[in-house]
């Protein structure tokens, strides 16, 4: 990997192979070593539109944590010529001891248990253009959970969470995606909205039978060069027989940083954060975020007592210029104290 002069966007079409040896820390891995690639490209316009599709990629990613958790994934964000089509999925498989802490906004961190498990996931989508920015199609996730471990005499291993042992999900869903950034991975300007909801189903062998919906907007802002203004709200409800894998969750190193991941869960799901992104120095920048929102459901009522809060900053260093693609150096703090989280691109 060699460094490149920077540049905000890219000017032209081009494709490339880049490979990046990673190397991580967040509250729910400790130190994690791996290497991610990615093959990204511009697929040429036809003749009677001088407009360039915005680039597309497929990546990989391996890692391997220091509490021994392995974790392999592919993916893809393909536009298709004129971005008449665009294709997305996921292929992942996990062995993944984890930590559970119950159910609800109001479990205690103390409540903590060890369990451990494997997954395989697949997901593939196919979206039309509607107009430009906008695509509309449908979703097929299959996923199986199994292999389950649980820390005896913990609520897991009592069988009285759902989902405790296992199962296959298979679902189909209906998407909607608005997307008008100006780069994919790391925008300046445009936005972000993504509308879908997924129905699980026995007729589709599924295990369990349940329902979820989920939204997601995103806002850029660019008011001054490399200055850029973020927002982000999302939202997750699930009904019917929700699994405890495939509840709504709080905590992670993307949104509402300063909780571990999945710290919280529930049938439901709401926060929303702001993010200040400036340059430095030479390839070096910093950020500024807070948010809030919190689980709610069955277990738990949302209330704003109990509403999660996050602040924090972090440092950027930009490791393809082109691109836009930076490690993050980020510390979050929450209700429960804060955490470091040291990772590769942005948090959205």
């Amino acid at each position: 990997m060699g460094f490149v002069p920077l540049s905000d966007t890219l000017a032209e079409a081009k494709n490339g192979v880049f490979v990046l040896p990673l190397l991580y820390f967040t509250p729910d891995t400790r130190w994690a070593a791996g290497a991610a690639g990615v093959y990204y490209f511009k697929v040429p316009p036809s003749a009677s539109n001088p407009i360039h599709p915005r680039v597309s990629y497929i990546q990989f990613l391996a890692d391997y944590t220091q509490n021994k958790q392995l974790d392999t994934w592919a993916s893809w964000h393909v536009f298709t010529q004129d971005e008449n089509y665009l294709l997305k999925g996921d292929l992942r498989y996990r062995d993944f001891p984890d930590r559970f802490y119950g159910l609800g906004n109001d479990s205690e961190i103390l409540q903590i248990e060890q369990y451990s498990y494997q997954l395989f996931v697949l997901k593939t989508l196919q979206l039309k253009k509607i107009r430009p920015g906008f695509f509309l199609g449908f979703d097929y996730e299959f996923r199986h959970e199994y292999n389950f471990n649980h820390a005896a005499n913990g609520q897991l291993a009592s069988g009285a969470v759902m989902g405790s042992n296992g199962g296959f999900g298979s679902a189909l869903g209906l998407v909607s995606i608005l997307d008008t950034r100006d780069n994919i991975i790391n925008p300046y300007r445009g936005h972000y909205a993504e509308f879908s909801t997924y129905f699980f189903s026995p007729l589709l062998k599924s295990t369990f039978s349940f329902q979820t919906i989920n939204a997601t907007y995103q806002k850029y802002w660019k008011f001054k060069p490399k200055h850029v203004l973020a927002w982000q709200t999302k939202a997750r409800f699930s009904f019917g027989e929700v699994p405890f894998l495939d509840l709504s969750t709080l905590g992670n190193d993307d949104i509402l940083r300063g909780y571990p991941k999945n710290r919280f869960r529930d049938q439901h799901f709401f926060a929303s954060q702001l993010e200040y992104r400036f340059p430095l120095f030479w390839r070096f920048g910093a950020v500024a975020f807070a948010g809030a929102g919190d689980v709610f459901g069955p277990s738990s009522n949302l209330s704003a007592n109990k509403l999660k809060y996050s602040v924090g900053t972090g440092l950027r260093f930009v490791v393809d210029p082109a691109e836009r693609l930076n490690i993050r150096l980020d510390y979050g703090y929450g209700r429960e104290g804060g955490y470091f989280y040291f990772v590769v691109g942005e948090s959205f």
